[in-house]
């Protein structure tokens, strides 16, 4: 049998414990991060949706936010060139109210006068280019760019309120 002192530990053995302060900080680090990461997550996912009328009517704090925006575009559809870019160039409607529209990037499968349209962008303050030639214009110094299109469609039966009146008559 071992005598108690050879049972006790050595006093070179027994080592320090640190103070924790290191790990703490770095949790508190990770914390921070991913707190970052989920505000800006979901600030991008927040983007509003807009009819038309809607988005007229709030585009002065709108101005420097993108949004997503649905109208009915108009006939008189064109492409031009703005800053070495091509664009097209229309006007969405929605409760008889008109927005004017440059939009940048391929447009949509279906893209059609008439048929509701879904746009991401942000409203300039500034005539789009060639305004003279639009067949329909609001014609009010601002208009909406946009990059992302999505036709809005479906083989569903619809009710009378779910679809988006023409603003003209055809």
């Amino acid at each position: 049998m071992k005598s108690l002192e050879e049972l006790t530990p050595r006093q070179d053995r027994i080592e320090k414990k640190s103070s924790g302060l290191l790990p703490k900080f770095f949790g508190v680090l990770l914390l921070i991060a991913v707190v970052i990461v989920l505000f800006q997550t979901l600030g991008n996912a927040s983007l509003f949706f807009y009819p038309v009328d809607e988005a007229v009517e709030k585009r002065v704090e709108l101005e420097d936010r993108r949004f997503r925006v649905i109208g009915t575009p108009l006939p008189g559809i064109f492409e031009t060139t703005l800053s070495g870019r091509q664009v097209l160039v229309f006007t969405l409607c929605a409760e008889d109210i008109y927005a004017d529209v440059v939009h940048e990037g391929d447009p949509a499968e279906l893209f059609n006068p008439g048929v509701p349209v879904v746009l991401q962008g942000f409203w300039s303050e500034t005539k789009p280019p060639d305004l003279e030639k639009l067949l329909y214009s609001a014609n009010d110094g601002w208009h909406i760019e946009t990059n992302s299109m999505v036709v809005k469609h479906d083989n569903d039966y619809r009710s009378d309120r779910a679809e988006l009146e023409s603003c003209v008559s055809e």
